[in-house]
Parts: C-alpha cells; structure tokens; sequence
C-alpha cells in the first residue's frame, strides 16, 4: 500500500492549507534500514493523544496481542475518481463485496454533504487534495510467533492449530473535511505497512519493527516513546506557502523589484526550515539551483551552485517554471544591453567566463558562435567546480552516438605468395557488409566470394573469405568517415571441376586479417539520428593457406566498392568531450 512517507500539503481558508501527495524516496522491500526510517518518521507524526509507549499500548489493550510478520493483499481499491481500479473477485466473497461498497458509500456521500455547507475557498482546497484519496479492502495474513498472557504477563507459543490469523480491514486514506471548526485533515491508514520483519500487533496497531534479538529482551525497548503506530490516525495540515511566495517573486520581476525578490526569496527559505517536519499534502517546494543560478546573476550576486545541473528539470512547479522563464528573458536583456558585464567588472576572471558563457548560452541559438565563445573564455576558469559546469553541461558539437552499416558490393581480389602462383590474378569479387559502431569502437563481418582463374585440366578454385572484426573510426567529417579493422578470417576452400556442382575437395581454416575503408555519403549527419546512403572503398588483406592446391600459402588483397546505409543515432557531444 501506498503510504504518504513525507511531505505533503494544503491550502486552507481559515486554519490549514491544500494537500497533494508526495514520498521523499524509495526504499527496497523488506530492508531494515528503511522500516527503521519509515516507523521513525510516522512516530513523529502522531498526534500526542496517540503518543503511548508500548508498554503502555501492552497494558491497555483489550484484544489479542501477539508478535511474529504479517503479508498484506489488496482485494478492492478505489481511487478518487470513484471507480474500482482493482478488484480481487476469486478472493472475496459476495457480502465482503457489499459491505465494502456500503462503507465506501457512506465514507463518500458524507463527504460530498460536508462539501455542500463549507465555504467555496476550502472546498477547492480539498477539491485538489483529493485526488490522493483511497478506498481499499485489504486482506492481511498474520504468521503468530509468540501470544502475550495477560494474567502471566507472558510471552508463550501460540497453541497448535493458532499460529495463523487473517484479518480484513476497510482503509480510507486522504484528505477529510472537518466542520467544527472547519479545517482540513489528512487521514492515514497504516494496515498495509507490513512485511516479513516482525512487530508486535494489536486490535488496532502494530509497534515498529522488532527482531529476534530485541523480543528477548523487549523490556528494554518497551517504554520508548513512537514505538505503537496505530491503524488509522488523523493529522492536522499546514499550509503550503511556497506556491504563495514563488507568486511574489513573479509579482516582484515583473515590477523589477529586486528587494522585493529578495525579501520573498528569504521567505520561501526560512518557510521550508520551518515546515521540515510539518504534514502537507503536495510537498512545499524550493527554487531548484538552476532557478536560483539565474536568480543570482540577475540580484548580481553571482553565486555558481555549480553542483547543479544548467537545464531546469521538467519536474518544477508552474511557479518555478514561470520564474525560471522570466529570469531567462531578464538576462538575455541585461546580456545584450551590457548591464551584466558591466556587473562583472568587479568579480574575478573565473568568474567574469563563467557567467559570459552562462549568459550566452541563454541568448545565442547559433551553436558555432556559442563555441567560439566557451572556446575563448574556457581557459579563463579556474574555479574547479565551474570548469567541472562547463564541461558536464555545455555542448559544442553534436557526435555520432551508435551506428549500423549494411552494404553490399564487388571488386577485385589479387592473391600473392602460393595464392598468386595458383590461384588468383585480379579475379572478381563479390562483397557483404554488415557492422554496428558506438561511438569510435564497433565491429562486425565481411563476407568476400571469389573465384580463381581456371587450370590444371578445368579445375579451380571457389573461395569464401568471412572476415570477423574489431574496428575503430579515425575520421569523421560530414560526408567522409575513414575506419580501420583487424580480426580472424574463416577461409572455406572448394577444389571444383568446370560445370561440375560438387567439389573435388574442400578445406576450412583460420586466417587473420586487416583493412580500412573510406565512406562517401550523399548526405550530412542530422542532429536528430536518421539514416543516409553511400559508398565505400574497402582494402584488406588476409593471410591464406589451403591444402586442395599444393598445400599453398600466401595472401589475398581485395579492394571492393560497395553501396553503404547507414543507421545511426546522434547525441551531443559535451564541451572538452572527444569525438
């Protein structure tokens, strides 16, 4: 079950604010690390009437306690929108189905009259926060290790035949209105928090995670204070000023108020120290870095948070990406009327190149002028976290990401040594190729099929010469790219008779091989990944040795010219970055 593990909020009329839904990360199913963290953070959040040691949780309690695991299952969830998002029907039956539907009902209908007699301002409030509403019937299994005798005081076995329970719980977890007085609330439900790590349960709760080693000695722990987390509990909201004073800072570039953004700014930071452990729903948000990288340089204060990544995230609120926006336009004025670099003058050379580059960046959409302009203010910075920047974010070409090449082709082969004396003189060859580069580094093969000359009473020689290779791209320019190869060559050798299918004799081996080839193509590179056709003029050389012919040796050179596609994917290439 989803659970809400952090910040979240609410924009409330009189007293509490709006809520949405948000989990500060992720931890792996079952770790103990993360349990830790999760039932640390719930505890913090409970209200003081619930705030009970589990001593004292042990001692109320009325109902069956016992310790060992639980694994939970959802039957039924419905989501804000009202409609089943999931439903178990071979593991519920038809009056679980209807009591379900009959509570969820009531939960919803009373909402819905609450809505009817609160002013229009909450309504809203909790219009938006409802979309993290849940309805769900879980089903949870209990593995019962040890059952707590409340005339011994005891921890003992559990009898045979009870050392498993199954209970079912209707969860509603969200935001709930209430009217007297009237503010928002967020309502949690913890039943589905459970995993194969062991706690102690209760009618309507369970303690945090307790192990072997810490139940032998559960006195120690057992007056500790967040250590029972009930079921079901309610918190008050807080209201969410962040998207109040992002509004602000809008309001004040507008104007050119830079006190005014300052002054918001400082608001915005001290508001979310201040709601660090307060519940919301929609987490209150901060101005991400590269937000306030433009900020600074446009208040002059010119701070680097150079650990940030230069382009905005997709992920900021609509307040942040407005600033954003607005912050880039500011700078782009002041870059080109000269008030930044007048701003400059007083800040160090490091400095003075980072932000020329940073500025232009947001105002030149010519790629070769922005590289001749990071290429003359590079050396200037000295600052290793801004040269770290430039080098990590900023882009001076774009490089060729992967590509594929399939061709097909013919030449000639010319042998030497033995395979020049028997076999082969400038004999056609025909010619496959099919290989994949990333980057400088690929490989592949090439098939070449060729025929020796006739001799010896109408005999000759049919040979098939697959050449598996490494390669490594060493130039790459629009239009011409040159490659270089070295690998194995499985020879496949036939002795044949003229107008006579079956061969004499036959004979494999293993050779080795080298070569290069020039591409030709018709088209450029394009920044968004295609395909393109071309030519290639391939040479190489392989070692030969066969036995159907006098046990001859040598070589074969062969230069073929094959038409090229080309598949390939382009990606930038990052300043200071090779080819």
């Amino acid at each position: 079950m989803h659970w809400v593990s952090s910040g979240i909020f609410f924009i409330i009329a009189f007293c509490t604010a709006v809520l949405s839904y948000a989990e500060p990360g992720y931890c792996f199913f079952n770790s103990r690390e993360c349990e830790d963290w999760q039932d640390s953070v719930h505890a913090e959040r409970l209200p003081d009437s619930l705030r009970v040691t589990l001593q004292q949780k042990i001692e109320s309690d009325t109902g069956l306690i016992f310790w060992g695991n639980a694994y939970a299952e959802y039957l039924a969830n419905v989501a804000y929108h009202n409609k089943i998002d999931f439903w178990s029907t071979e593991k519920i039956s038809r009056e679980q189905k209807s009591e379900f539907f009959l509570w969820h009902d009531k939960q919803h209908d009373l909402s819905l009259r609450k809505l009817d007699s609160i002013p229009s301002d909450l309504k809203d409030a909790y219009i938006k926060a409802n979309n993290t509403t849940l309805y769900g019937l879980l089903k949870v299994k209990y593995q019962i290790d040890k059952v707590y005798d409340r005339k011994t005081r005891s921890w003992n076995d559990p009898e045979k035949g009870y050392d498993t329970l199954t209970r079912f719980y209707h969860i509603h977890q969200g935001p709930i209105i209430e009217t007297n007085p009237l503010k928002l609330l967020a309502e949690i439900s913890l039943e589905g928090e459970v995993s194969k790590l062991k706690r102690i349960y209760f009618e309507d709760g369970h303690s945090r995670i307790i192990e072997n080693s810490e139940f032998k000695f559960l006195e120690s722990i057992a007056k500790q204070q967040g250590s029972y987390l009930p079921n079901h509990y309610i918190l008050e909201t807080h209201k969410n000023m962040s998207p109040i004073y992002k509004t602000q800072i809008m309001e004040a570039l507008v104007k050119g108020d830079k006190d005014a953004i300052r002054e918001n700014t400082a608001k915005l930071d001290t508001f979310l120290v201040h709601a660090d452990k307060l519940f919301f729903y929609s987490s209150p948000s901060n101005l991400s870095c590269n937000t306030k990288r433009l900020l600074s340089a446009y208040l002059r204060t010119f701070e680097d948070y150079a650990d940030c990544p230069y382009y905005p995230s997709p992920y900021v609120d609509d307040e942040e990406a407005a600033i954003h926006a607005m912050l880039q336009d500011s700078l782009r004025a002041m870059y080109r009327s000269g008030e930044l670099e007048n701003a400059l003058l007083d800040r160090s050379s490091s400095d003075r190149a980072f932000w020329r580059i940073l500025a232009a960046s947001l105002t030149t959409s010519d790629q070769n002028d922005l590289n001749a302009l990071i290429k003359a203010n590079a050396d200037s910075v000295k600052k290793i976290e801004q040269w770290n920047f430039i080098t990590t974010n900023f882009y001076v070409d774009y490089g060729v990401g992967w590509n594929i090449q399939i061709g097909m082709g013919g030449g000639l082969s010319l042998g030497f040594g033995d395979a020049f004396s028997y076999d082969f003189d400038n004999h056609p060859t025909f010619d496959i190729t099919l290989e994949f580069f990333y980057k400088k580094i690929g490989g592949g093969y090439n098939t070449r099929i060729l025929h020796s000359k006739t001799f010896d009473d109408n005999k000759f020689q049919s040979l098939v010469l697959i050449d598996l290779y490494a390669g490594y791209r060493t130039l790459v320019t629009s239009y011409v790219e040159n490659r270089i190869y070295l690998g194995p060559t499985i020879l496949f050798s036939d002795l044949q008779v003229k107008d006579d299918e079956k061969p004499l004799k036959s004979h494999v081996g293993v050779g080795l091989h080298c070569g290069t080839a020039f591409d030709f193509y018709f088209s450029k590179y394009k920044d968004d990944g295609q395909l393109r056709l071309g030519l290639r003029l391939f040479a190489s050389v392989s070692n030969y040795y066969t036995d159907i012919v006098k046990d001859s040796d040598g070589g074969i050179f062969s230069v073929t010219f094959t038409p090229l596609l080309q598949f390939y994917d382009r990606s930038k290439k990052k300043y200071g970055e090779a080819h």
